[in-house]
C-alpha cells in the first residue's frame, strides 16, 4: 500500500519538478551577477527585474507543452517463499507381543515343534526360578470323565480343567515321556515343581481326547497317554467295533500324538494280571501291543512307556528293557509319604509309583488330600 501511494505522489508533482529544474539555471546567474557587482541604483536594476518573471512564464509554458518523462515504476515481484520442510509423521508402531517361546502368539494353532519349543523354554525359566527336582509325583487319570470303584476315583471335565488351570497358575510344569526318561537317566534337569500326568485310556475314552487336547493347549500341559486295545468286538479300537465304527478311535490318539501334547504308551491288549503270566507270554503281548500302536499312530511314534493293568507288577518287569520298554508305572510302590518318582532309584523304573488325583470335589480318594497338599507333599520350592 505504501509503495502505491509513493508512486501516485511522484506522478502528481512531476510537471512542477520539471519547471524548477529549468528555472534555477536561468535565475542563478543573474542573482550571482547581482551580488557580485557593486551596488547600483534601482533604476539600473529595474529592467532585470522585469526579465525574470518573463523567463519563469516561458519556462512554465515550455514545460506544459513537453511530454513528461515517465518515472519508471519497479515491477512488483512476488515474494520468494522459503520452502518449509514437509512434516513427516513418525508412525506409532503397535506393541510387539512376545510369546513365551515362539513368535506365534496363539497356542491353539501351534505345531508340534512350536509346542515343544515353548515347553522347553518354560523348563529353563522354571529351573532358574525353582531349582532342580529330586522327586516328581505321578497322577493317575482315566481321561477327563470317569466313575470308578463306587466313586472313590472319579473325574468331571470341569474338575479336570480346574486342576490343569491350578498347575499352570502355580508354575507346575508337566513332564513329557522323553523328559522323564532323560531326567531318570541323569541327562536332564527338571524344575522342582514338576508333575507327571498319566492316563489309562482305550476305545471308550477316545471320544474325550479332543476335549482334553483343548485343555492341554489352553494351559500348556502335557500327558502320558497309554492305550488299552483289546481284540474283542465290544472294546476293540479297530473300525467296525462297538465304540469305533470307523477309524475315529485311532485317529483321536493319532491327533494327540501329532499335537506334541501327548506321549503315547501301552496299557496292554488284554488288561490282565501280568503277575499271573509267565515272562515269555507277558513280554510277547507287550511287544505285540507296542508294535500295533506304533503302526496305528505312525509318524515316527515310539512306544517306550507301559502302565501295568490293575497296578499288578510281575517279577520279570525289569526285562521289559529287552523289548524297548524303558519305563513302567504301577501304583503303591512306596509308603504313601514316599510314593513319588525318585531320581536316584533306577531299580524301580519298571514299577514307578502313581497316586490318585483329587476327585471332582477337590479331595482324592486315597489319603484325602487336595491338589495343593499333594504337590507340597512330594515337591519342593513352595517357600
Amino acid at each position: 500500500m505504501v509503495s502505491l501511494l509513493a508512486r501516485d505522489l511522484r506522478r502528481d508533482i512531476h510537471p512542477w519538478a520539471a519547471i524548477f529544474s529549468i528555472v534555477p539555471p536561468l535565475i542563478v546567474p543573474f542573482a550571482c551577477a547581482e551580488s557580485a557587482q557593486s551596488p547600483k541604483s534601482d533604476d539600473t536594476m529595474r529592467p532585470m527585474k522585469k526579465i525574470i518573471p518573463l523567463l519563469m512564464i516561458a519556462a512554465f509554458l515550455l514545460t506544459a507543452c513537453a511530454q513528461p518523462t515517465p518515472i519508471p515504476i519497479p515491477t512488483r515481484q512476488p515474494p520468494t517463499l522459503t520452502p518449509t520442510a514437509a512434516f513427516t509423521a513418525t508412525p506409532t508402531l503397535p506393541p510387539t507381543f512376545t510369546p513365551t517361546a515362539t513368535q506365534n502368539p496363539d497356542p491353539s494353532t501351534w505345531t508340534k515343534e512350536e509346542a515343544l519349543a515353548n515347553h522347553e523354554k518354560e523348563r529353563l525359566i522354571y529351573l532358574e526360578e525353582q531349582g532342580p527336582a529330586q522327586s516328581i509325583p505321578a497322577l493317575e487319570y482315566h481321561s477327563d470323565l470317569y466313575w470308578m470303584y463306587g466313586g472313590a476315583l472319579e473325574m468331571s471335565p470341569k474338575a479336570f480343567e480346574s486342576q490343569m488351570a491350578w498347575f499352570h497358575e502355580n508354575h507346575v510344569r508337566s513332564v513329557t515321556g522323553d523328559e522323564l526318561r532323560d531326567w531318570l537317566n541323569g541327562t536332564l534337569d527338571l524344575p522342582a515343581r514338576s508333575v507327571i500326568l498319566t492316563f489309562d485310556m482305550g476305545a471308550h475314552s477316545s471320544q474325550y481326547v479332543p476335549r482334553m487336547l483343548d485343555v492341554f493347549r489352553k494351559y500348556q500341559m502335557f500327558g502320558l497317554i497309554t492305550i488299552y486295545h483289546p481284540s474283542n468286538h465290544s472294546e476293540s479300537m479297530d473300525a467296525g467295533s462297538t465304540n469305533c465304527p470307523d477309524d475315529r478311535c485311532w485317529e483321536a490318539y493319532r491327533a494327540a500324538y501329532e499335537s506334541g501334547y501327548a506321549t503315547i504308551g501301552t496299557h496292554t491288549i488284554t488288561h490282565s494280571k501280568f503277575s499271573d503270566m509267565n515272562e515269555k507270554d507277558g513280554l510277547e503281548e507287550i511287544q505285540k501291543s507296542k508294535q500295533i500302536i506304533e503302526e496305528k499312530i505312525g509318524n515316527g511314534c515310539q512306544v517306550f512307556i507301559l502302565i501295568w493293568p490293575l497296578e499288578d507288577i510281575p517279577s520279570w518287569a525289569v526285562n521289559l528293557k529287552s523289548i524297548g520298554i524303558d519305563l513302567a508305572f504301577g501304583g503303591g510302590t512306596y509308603p504313601i509319604l514316599e510314593n513319588t518318582v525318585w531320581k536316584n532309584k533306577p531299580d524301580d523304573w519298571f514299577r514307578l509309583p502313581r497316586i490318585w488325583p483329587p476327585n471332582s470335589n477337590g479331595i482324592n480318594g486315597r489319603g484325602g488330600k487336595s491338589l495343593e497338599e499333594i504337590m507340597k507333599m512330594y515337591t519342593t520350592s513352595w517357600e
